[in-house]
This record gives C-alpha cells, sequence and structure tokens, in this order.
C-alpha cells in the first residue's frame, strides 16, 4: 500500500482530459472513414490488388 496517495481532484483531472481526449479521437476516425468513402475510387494500392486477383 503507497503511504501517499493522489488527491481526488488530479484523479479527476485526468479522467476528464482522457475523456476529452477519447471524444476528439473519435471524431478524427469519423473523419477519416469519411474521406475514404470519398476518395475509394482513387485508392490505387486497391486497383493493384483487385488486377493481381484477377491473373
Amino acid at each position: 500500500m503507497p503511504k501517499h496517495t493522489k488527491k481526488r481532484s488530479t484523479i479527476k483531472r485526468k479522467h476528464r482530459r482522457m475523456k476529452q481526449h477519447a471524444e476528439e479521437n473519435k471524431a478524427k476516425t469519423l473523419d477519416r472513414k469519411q474521406l475514404l468513402k470519398e476518395y475509394d475510387p482513387y485508392n490505387i494500392r486497391k486497383w493493384a490488388f483487385e488486377a493481381f486477383k484477377e491473373d
């Protein structure tokens, strides 16, 4: 058992920050998915993959 534990307020602050970051990351991933949908026809790697599959 540690002799000294962190104050509750700092833990609360940390949790709040973590939550904020999580929400930001969710927004970023949504944006990325949207971009993928828009630029899907231009995805060269996918074309190459499909071309190899036909052989």
